[in-house]
């Protein structure tokens, strides 16, 4: 069962603070009736934020009963042990991802916490002779690297879809949705630190380092080359720390290394383009060795290398 002393931990560690409606809650009543769904004044709820790693794309679901798209959660059961349990049961429930294929992100001392606590109208269910009131749901991250198919409960949700973070739906449904990047990267630096897990898809891939080329593509796109430079940067650094000569490393070092050299162009530091150049080249030769698919590129970093050379005099 959920305890007062639980949800006080939470509100000392949440960022943003809880809205007055939930600390009216809290104040007011008991353990019991802070999750009953009786509660029509309100109740706590839990869900689970879960963010696509290679995409940065978060999962949403198709409510049947409030015909919106919404973040994985539900109501808090008598018998579920804490906040955390009572999300990744509704998680485990209504997408079929399992706590093994979950990385749980926002942990503190070694405990994962709510990154924030939402309160939001419930309207009126007349089938269920339900009066309109609030949940307050306690939100935690999880970030997932596996396949984007995933088999949903179709008693609970009509549909489910990826979104980008970026996209202004989140805004509606989520208190501070610009501060899931940086969440995110701070929970992943320290899940690597701690364990050197590694997660399949085609290629064996380092969360963090994917991420942080998302994060690098999101800038290089928008022509934000300072932070694009950063993140790519920090990408290639991630994947050379996480991995040694007998991996495989996933083809988006080579973008990578590729759009850094881009990056340097457009700020006129050629130099520099050259050596990106020249670390995707030797990137390329080594994963060729393993799979000649990688040849293709092995000609482009040449190409593109003597290129260089010629525009600045060096050949």
């Amino acid at each position: 069962m959920v305890t007062k002393l639980e949800i006080q931990k939470h509100l000392k560690y949440l960022k943003n603070g809880a809205s007055k409606k939930f600390i009216e809650l809290f104040n007011n009543f008991d353990e019991e009736d802070l999750c009953d769904r009786k509660n029509f004044t309100g109740h706590i709820t839990a869900s689970g934020t879960i963010i696509h790693i290679p995409t940065r794309e978060v999962l949403l679901l198709h409510h049947k009963t409030l015909d919106k798209w919404h973040i994985p959660g539900g109501h808090v059961d008598l018998d579920d042990d804490s906040l955390f349990d009572a999300a990744l049961r509704e998680v485990e429930e209504e997408t079929g991802l399992t706590v093994e294929q979950l990385i749980p992100i926002n942990l503190i001392k070694n405990k994962p916490y709510c990154v924030e606590i939402n309160s939001h109208p419930i309207p009126r269910n007349e089938k269920k002779n339900e009066d309109q009131h609030y949940h307050h749901d306690f939100r935690f991250v999880f970030a997932y690297t596996g396949n984007k198919r995933i088999h949903i409960d179709l008693n609970e949700s009509l549909n489910y879809k990826w979104l980008s973070i970026d996209d202004p739906y989140l805004q509606e449904i989520m208190t501070a949705p610009e501060t899931l990047d940086p969440i995110l990267l701070e929970g992943l630096e320290s899940f690597e630190q701690s364990v050197k897990l590694v997660r399949h898809n085609d290629y064996l891939v380092t969360p963090l380092a994917s991420y942080l080329f998302q994060l690098g593509q999101h800038h290089y796109d928008r022509g934000n080359w300072e932070s694009a430079e950063q993140m790519f940067r920090r990408s290639v650094s991630a994947y050379e720390n996480t991995y040694d000569d007998e991996y495989e490393t996933p083809p988006s070092i080579l973008a990578a290394c590729w759009n850094l050299a881009t990056v340097y162009e457009k700020t006129n530091r050629h130099s520099q383009k050259l050596q990106a150049l020249e670390k995707g080249l030797n990137f390329a030769k080594e994963f060729s060795r393993l799979d000649e698919n990688f040849l293709p590129e092995i000609s482009e970093f040449t190409e593109r290398i003597d290129a260089s050379r010629h525009s600045t005099g060096q050949l």
